[in-house]
């Protein structure tokens, strides 16, 4: 009895222990955070945590990851219902405008205007992206732009000093290499469709009403009204029809198995993945970027827009001024320089900082991957970077034409099918979103 006594004592205060080490601080304020962080995106995030944690001894930053994008919106969706979710969340850009429409969230204007943040030293091409009525409902936490990765050393060889800089450009390049037995196929093409969306963007097209959803709600789509959305989905499914692009799969890790093994020496991807692409690449072939090509040779190309996430303070009714103190503490120290930096070294993710690019660690970055200043230009040289569609269902959205597309590839449908239904039965989920939300 005396051995078995002396156990639940000694595995009592062990837990105990544990406990306090590893999560919440006695006395000190609480705040959670949900992300969608994995790999060495969730590293560095918690690298920032910890490390601003440790420099004071007020504030305990508690990061939870909720899993993807999607499903952390859906676990926010249910919290809110009992007034149980977190103090902070990320939300990628696809988000913002159910954000602002929800009522969950304590606007971050509101937030920045009490405690002075001065937000002077953010990308300006980022804050557009995420001002909504002339005011930010939300802070840039972590922001990525589109780009083309290419096989340099494939690419060179062929006589391209840069990479593709049109579609047209990608299918003679894919000719190319299946004649000189280079490669199998000339692009690993995903179904993702963030290209559609933004090559629609690079020549001023939008996909919804009310300036793309910016000076107002959303009330139908209208990229089906140009001639551009049929000539994207016709190229697209050209591609494929002729072996250009790879068919082992529609998925972004299908597509990079195939880039990374030299089958194609063609991809297109998120900035975010920038390291694990230098690092996988290291020593099998010269990785190099570039923009993203337009759909055909000699366009006009008005950059493209952000992907990424924001942090949103939610509203849920409990907040002491100790606090919104806290969480303004935390705001300002993830938007600085230092904060940042963690970010930007160790994944793809350009820094919404502007002065982190001053520091000796991130200039001696750029020195060894010239690739990480390519990124750097296009997004502060895209003019279309504050015009990105935001309207509440961009999800379900991305998701009805990503079905279509698929479907058109397959065989199933034309590309003129594809495009026609993708746009109504966006229009169905607008319509239904906007009565909900009268």
């Amino acid at each position: 009895m005396k051995k078995t006594f002396l156990l639940k004592v000694c595995l009592a205060l062990v837990f105990g222990m544990v406990f306090a080490a590893g999560g919440k601080e006695s006395g000190k304020t609480e705040l959670t955070l949900w992300h969608s962080f994995s790999g060495n995106a969730a590293k560095a995030l918690q690298m920032i945590v910890d490390q601003f944690n440790t420099s004071q001894d007020r504030i305990y930053v508690d990061a939870q990851y909720q899993g993807s994008y999607e499903e952390s919106l859906n676990k926010l969706k249910a919290s809110m219902r009992t007034k149980s979710g977190p103090d902070m969340v990320q939300i990628y850009e696809a988000g913002t405008r159910f954000m602002v429409d929800s009522g969950f969230v304590l606007p971050m204007q509101s937030i920045i205007n009490k405690y002075k943040i001065d937000v002077s030293n953010l990308e300006e091409n980022i804050l557009a992206y995420y001002t909504i009525n002339n005011q930010l409902y939300s802070i840039p936490m972590n922001t990525s732009v589109p780009i083309c990765y290419y096989n340099k050393t494939i690419l060179s060889q062929l006589g391209y000093k840069d990479g593709p800089k049109s579609w047209d450009d990608i299918i003679t390049i894919s000719q190319m290499v299946q004649q000189k037995n280079m490669s199998k196929w000339g692009i690993a093409l995903s179904t993702n469709m963030w290209w559609f969306e933004l090559m629609l963007l690079q020549q001023g097209v939008n996909l919804v009403d009310q300036n793309n959803g910016r000076s107002g709600a959303a009330t139908r789509t209208v990229f089906a009204k140009n001639n551009l959305s049929y000539q994207i989905a016709e190229k697209w499914l050209y591609l494929y029809k002729n072996n250009y692009a790879s068919n082992t799969g529609f998925s972004s890790s299908d597509c990079r198995t195939v880039f990374f093994s030299g089958m194609a020496p063609i991809i297109l991807d998120s900035s975010s993945s920038l390291r694990d692409y230098i690092d996988v690449t290291s020593g099998k072939f010269e990785l190099a970027v570039c923009a993203l090509p337009t759909l055909n040779k000699g366009a006009a190309n008005g950059g493209v827009t952000l992907g990424g996430a924001s942090l949103y303070v939610i509203d849920n009714n409990k907040y002491t001024d100790k606090k919104l103190d806290s969480i303004a503490e935390f705001i300002k120290y993830l938007i600085s320089a230092d904060a940042q930096s963690i970010l930007c070294l160790n994944t793809g993710y350009y820094s919404v900082t502007k002065s982190v690019y001053d520091l000796d660690s991130v200039k001696k970055n750029l020195q060894k991957y010239p690739q990480y200043v390519t990124v750097r230009d296009i997004m502060r040289e895209s003019k279309n970077m504050g015009k990105g569609a935001i309207y509440g269902v961009f999800t379900e959205g991305r998701s009805t034409y990503k079905n279509y597309f698929e479907e058109m590839l397959l065989g199933e449908i034309s590309p003129k099918e594809c495009i026609d239904k993708s746009a109504r039965d966006i229009d169905i989920l607008i319509s239904e979103y906007n009565i909900a939300n009268k």
